[in-house]
């Protein structure tokens, strides 16, 4: 317990400027560390096993962070690419992992997204305002396909 209630301010002070000074600190490196969730919905439900996972922080303005959206039998990598046309990007898909480069000899995007279970030849991409959607079909899951007793 604090003898003068204004004690507990001045140490709330005092944390928030450590923690403010950290924070600049960080960020004037150019190493801040992001952390979130990747929260998976199939039939409207969430996956259970949530695990916290470091993001990749975009390390410039032209290192977009791919968003990965796993909706009904498709996958939907997301990402930001600002005045890029369609001519300017190149997709290929790498084991599960999908590589997003475009650009030109001014701009240039690169980024990576984990991709689930997919389809690769089902690969469909779309360009508008500057926001790149590629679709995939998902693979059946073998776990929800698969009876119990039965080869």
């Amino acid at each position: 317990m604090y003898k003068d209630p204004m004690d507990m301010f001045e140490e709330m002070d005092e944390m928030f400027a450590r923690l403010f000074s950290r924070m600049d600190r960080e960020f004037m490196d150019g190493n801040p560390d992001v952390y979130g969730y990747r929260i998976e919905f199939r039939n409207g439900t969430p996956v259970q096993g949530m695990t916290e996972a470091p993001l990749s922080p975009p390390r410039s303005t032209h290192e977009p962070v791919a968003e990965v959206h796993r909706i009904g039998d498709e996958t939907k990598v997301i990402t930001e690419l600002p005045g890029a046309t369609e001519e300017m990007i190149r997709l290929d898909v790498k084991g599960d992992t999908l590589v997003i480069d475009a650009g030109d000899a001014e701009n240039h995007y690169h980024t990576t997204a984990d991709l689930p279970p997919v389809e690769t030849a089902s690969m469909q991409k779309s360009l508008r305002n500057g926001v790149l959607e590629v679709t995939f079909r998902n693979l059946p899951d073998t776990e929800a396909t698969h009876e119990p007793g039965k080869n």
